[in-house]
This record gives C-alpha cells, structure tokens and sequence, in this order.
C-alpha cells in the first residue's frame, strides 16, 4: 500500500478526487449567487449608457428588485438630468437575461449559473500541488478542468476538442496578447539577466565585500550578513547565494552557528525582495494586480496597489526588523539559542552528525575568475533602472490629461502629479525598457573589467550576452508558472469562482477577520507547495474579489497585502521551498537544523504580523498603528524570553 501511495499518478488522481469530493458536498447558494452577479451587472450595463438616472422596471421580479436597491444605495448620486435607464430581467434556459433600456438603445447580458464547481480549479491545483508536488501539472490539470467546465453544454463527441482549444486559445493564449503580459515577461527576464552579469563582473561579491569587512565578531558577523541581505534586495536567489557563500568564512571564524547565518540569509531574500520596489517579483506581482484592479472598477493601477499595500506588508516588514534586532540584542531562544551556544562554547558551527548541503547552486552564480569585486558593477545598473523607472513614468505620461493638470496645480514635486503618472503610465512598457537599459549598462560594465593581475580584459562581449541569456533560460520554471497564473486567472474570472466565493462567505465571515484568514490560508497553501509565486497565483483572482465585495478598497488593498505576506512566510520556511533550499545550500547548513532552527522565529512574527497586523487593522485601527504595535512587540519577545548566545 505505501508502495502505491508513492506513485505520482495515483496521487494525482487521489488529489482530484478529493477536489471533487470537496466541491460536490458545497451548496449550490443559487439565490445568493444571482444576487452578487446582479450587483456587478447592473451597474456594468449602466455605464454603457452614461451617467443617467436608474429606473426598476414595474414587472421586475423579487431579486432584481433587492439587488437594483443594493446596486443603487452604492453609486454616488451624481446621475445628470435625462431619460432613465429601465432595468428589467426574465429567467430563461441559459441563465438569467438583465436587460437594460433607455429609449429605442437596449442592452443586455445573460448571468449564467454559477455553482459550486467554480472553485474546482483552484482547490484542484492546490491539492495537486500539495499531495503531489507537481505545481505545473496541477495548475495545467486546473486549467484544463476549467475549459471543460466552461464547454459542458456541447454535444459529447465534441467536448474534449472543444475544452482543449478552451483552455489553451482562450485561457493561455489570450493573455499572451496583450502587450502588458508581454512586456512582464520581458521585465522580469530581463531583470533576471541583469542580476546574472552584475554577478559575472564581480559587483555582487563587491557589495558583499564592502559590508563584510565590517565583521569584527559574532554581532557585527551577524549585522554584515543581515546589511548585506537588505543591498542586495533585487533578487532572492542571487541574495541567497551571494550572502550564505561569502559571509560563511567570516561567520565561522567568529563562531556562529550554520543555522544562524542559513537563517538570515534565508530572511533577507524572498521578505525584502517581495517589497522592494525594483526587484525580480514586481513584475509579477504588479501582473497579478494590474486586470483585477480593471475588473474589480478600482482606479488603482497593479502598481498603484503593489505601492498602497507595502505598509501594510506586516509579515515581511517585522521578520526584517525581528532579524536586525536580534543580532543587535544579541538574543536567541529556542532551538537557534542552542545551537548558537554550541557554537560559540565548542566552535562546532554545525551539530555534530549533521549533513551539510551542497550542491551546484552554490557554485553557480559567482565572478569570473582573476576579476577584483568592485560595489558599483552591480549598483550602478541597479540605480539606473530606478531613475529609469521613475522618469519613465513621468515621461511616458507627461502629455496626459490628469498628469497635466497635477502639474499644473501641484507642481512636479507634489504626491499628486506622481501619483497620477503612476496611474496612467504605461507601467509595463516602462519598466521592461527600464530593465533592458539596465541589462545594457551591466553588459557595458562587464565586458570593460580586466583582471587583477594581468590588466587584460576577461569578459568578451559573447560571454556577457550568453550570461545575460542564460539567466533567462534558467527560471523558465518561474516564466511557465507566471504564464499559467494568468490563465488561472481567466479561468477563475470565466467559472464565477470570486462570485460563487463572496455569495458563500460573506453571510458567514465578517470583513474584520477575512485578511487574518487570507493571510493564514496563503501560509498554509505556501508552507505546503513551498512556492510563493504559485500561491499568488491562485489566491489573488480567488480572494481579492471576495474581500472588495465584502470592504470596498480598503480591504482589498489590506487582503492583497496578506496574500503576498501569507505565501512568502511558507516560502521562507517550507523545508520543500527553493529559497529555504538555496539559504541551506549557500550557508553550508544541515537542511533539517536550519528549518527547525527558523521556524520558531517565523512563528513568532507570522503570529505577530497576525495579530497586531492583519486582525488589529481590519478591526481597530489604521495600518501604521498594527506596525507600530509589532515593531514594539518584538524586541519585548527578545528581551523576554531571548538569552545571549555569546555570554
């Protein structure tokens, strides 16, 4: 039996048919369902005809009545004098046909039945994921499922045909096309390249260097690594890698622990690079907001909300400040107080019998050999895409109607003229240019160094390219998830998932713990598939909608916050995630002591983050006071329960 239990088909089908099960015992809720489809539709078909008067229909029905009254009380009362627009609706085969008139112009739209089957692809992909841990396959299954879900009306013979061409032309495909997908994944490839060259002509080590020399013993060994981790914010991997192999020497010589320096390197990656504003994640992130925003009618842009949620980042923001301060108090309890103890009292960095990892990540990114390290190899590619991305936006926009009056009004240094060229620029064109201008200067850069000793240039032009190439070949895996996360997002959008959602939960929850509870089921879903990436990826389009629904912008801005928190705390401490791996590999750590070592800390702030964080804002008090209340809590756990590692 455990045999069989092993077998990747068989858990994949276990995985399914316990989706199926899931989701067949849910209620259908087609009342309440109905109910949230008429509250998106009446005022969609609306603003079809303009701003004028809403007018209900005498013969309307008893639900059309309720929600063209909820519809209503939510629209500010701006309609301008003129002819109404009747609203009427008749329940027919395919669904119910709202109908939309004002005079001889009619318009209408048939809200076809959403079930309880609308969540069968994302609850599919997570138990695929989780119980067999092919994340591409289970999103592909899910997407599949979606199409076939979407086709159930064709005739038998037909279906499979035409739910395949479902799934691939109108799921995978469609998004491709638009240029603002496409110019993502050339930003955040082209980032990728980027990071690889500044790698190659030593500017990443350069930074390493420059802080590292300030290590004089165990607490500025463990300040260094943390500093180190915060200048290199544009790349988790690269982070990683960078911090673990070349503070490893340093840190044992002063004697601190494997599992002390795996740890903050591992919390120096994926929590600074998910909130940096120019990094290998934006893009990503920014893609997973930018349609929904649109959808969901906000007048945010992904950007504007990628911006508006960052203080609101609790998990990220306090695992950063509960690493500095406890290198700085020197306090360590748990599991990381012994092992730093052994350390420090015998000099065994590592627990005897321990197995360190190794393996060719380690070796992977590093300078040519004979090049010296400088800092600004890597820092003046980095800062030039900044400026670029900012003088972008203003360029790009410059001509825009809002933006001109901004500047008019406020003058180019006011909130309110960048808030408008965030709003209206182009924000995926200007950052791929961004980014390829940055991979230019870093190409540039890479072919002038020459070697330490013999004066003569080691990086051709060839090498340099095939390098900047290379990095973008070598997260295919990160490029295919991005591409399958917008077509679960159609899926999602095309089966009524966020619908069928806010008509089951929002009887049920309050708004005041949905951001706790999306924070907690991003972790889970996280720790579980130790992918953070893929969990935005099913979460945002399933989540986010419900929360809108439920608390208007406020909530939604707070729940998208707590889904990026949520998946980078189980990507930060699942023993299966590849930055836990990587933190593992790079520091030379038994991977077992270093998750067990990490965990209590997470624990610590996700708990911390939950509480004062998600929970208090929703229910109390504005953002800044949960960060506050947390960045107080910590060194009070510290100074608590914490005891010196090296007394």
């Amino acid at each position: 039996m455990s045999d069989l239990l092993k077998n990747s088909i068989v858990r994949i089908l276990f995985a399914i048919i316990l989706a199926v099960v899931l989701v067949g015992v849910l209620p259908g809720n087609r009342e309440r369902v109905l109910h949230e489809q008429l509250l998106t539709a009446i005022p969609k078909l609306a603003e079809q005809f303009g701003d004028y008067p809403w007018v209900l229909s005498p013969d309307a029905d008893r639900m059309l009545q309720n929600a063209f009254a909820e519809a209503q009380s939510r629209q500010p009362d701006t309609a301008s004098e003129g002819e109404g627009i009747v609203f009427r609706g008749t329940v027919t085969s395919a669904g119910y046909h709202l109908v939309a008139v004002r005079g001889s112009d009619e318009r209408g739209e048939v809200l076809a039945p959403v079930t309880a089957w609308s969540l069968f692809p994302p609850v599919a992909a997570i138990l695929v994921a989780i119980i067999s841990g092919r994340l591409i396959l289970g999103l592909s299954l899910s997407i599949l499922a979606g199409g076939f879900l979407a086709s159930l009306g064709e005739p038998f013979y037909y279906l499979p045909i035409i739910a395949l061409q479902k799934s691939l032309v109108d799921y995978v495909w469609a998004p491709l096309e638009s240029s603002f997908q496409l110019y993502i994944l050339a930003f955040t490839a082209g980032l990728i390249g980027m990071v690889r060259v500044t790698t190659l002509s030593g500017g990443n080590r350069g930074i390493a260097d420059v802080l590292s020399r300030r290590a004089e013993g165990a607490r500025s060994t463990r300040l260094a690594a943390f500093f180190m981790g915060l200048a290199i914010f544009f790349d988790d991997y690269a982070n990683s890698i960078v911090v673990g192999s070349t503070l490893r020497p340093i840190a044992d010589r002063f004697r601190v622990s494997r599992e002390k320096l795996a740890y903050i390197v591992d919390s120096t990656a994926a929590p600074i690079a998910g909130i940096a504003i120019i990094s290998t994640w934006i893009g990503y992130e920014v893609s997973l907001f930018q349609d929904l925003m649109t959808d969901l009618k906000t007048g945010l842009s992904g950007y504007q909300l990628f911006f508006n949620a960052l203080p609101l980042r609790f998990y990220c923001l306090l695992t950063l400040t509960f690493v500095l301060l406890s290198a700085y108090l020197r306090r360590d309890y748990g599991p990381m107080l012994a092992a730093e103890r052994r350390a420090q009292t015998t000099g065994q960095v590592m627990r005897p019998g321990a197995m360190p990892m190794t393996g060719r990540a380690q070796d992977e990114i590093g300078p040519v050999e004979g090049v010296h390290p400088v800092w600004w190899a890597a820092v003046l590619p980095v800062i030039l895409v900044i400026v670029c991305v900012i003088g972008g936006m203003a360029f790009d926009t410059w001509d825009h109607e809002k933006v001109l009056a901004a500047r008019r009004d406020y003058g180019l240094m006011s909130s309110a003229f960048w808030s408008a060229c965030f709003s209206n620029a182009n924000t995926a064109q200007v950052l791929f240019v961004a980014a390829m201008l940055g991979s230019a200067l870093a190409i540039a850069i890479a072919i002038t160094r020459r070697h330490g000793e013999t004066g003569a240039r080691i990086i051709s032009v060839g090498d340099a390219v095939s390098t900047w190439a290379r990095g973008i070949v070598g997260v295919w895996y990160a490029i295919v998830i991005l591409i399958l996360a917008w077509a679960i997002k159609e899926v999602c959008a095309d089966a009524g998932t966020s619908t069928y959602l806010t008509a089951a939960l929002s009887p049920l929850i309050s708004p005041g713990l949905l951001p706790l509870l999306i924070f907690l089921l991003a972790a889970l879903v996280a720790f579980s598939i130790g992918t953070s990436w893929t969990t935005m990826a099913i979460l945002i389009p399933t989540v986010v909608p419900l929360a809108h629904a439920l608390g208007g912008l406020p909530l939604t801005i707070l729940a998208a916050a707590a889904v990026l928190d949520g998946a980078i705390f189980g990507d930060h401490c699942s023993p299966i995630s590849d930055t836990t791996v990587m933190a593992s590999i790079a520091s030379s750590c038994d991977h077992m002591d270093h998750v067990k070592t990490q965990l209590p800390y997470a624990l610590t702030t996700m708990s911390i983050a939950g509480i004062f964080g998600y929970l208090g804002t929703a229910l109390i008090y504005p953002g800044w006071v949960g960060l506050i209340l947390g960045l107080i809590t910590i060194p009070i756990i510290l100074l608590a329960i914490g005891k010196d590692p090296d007394g």
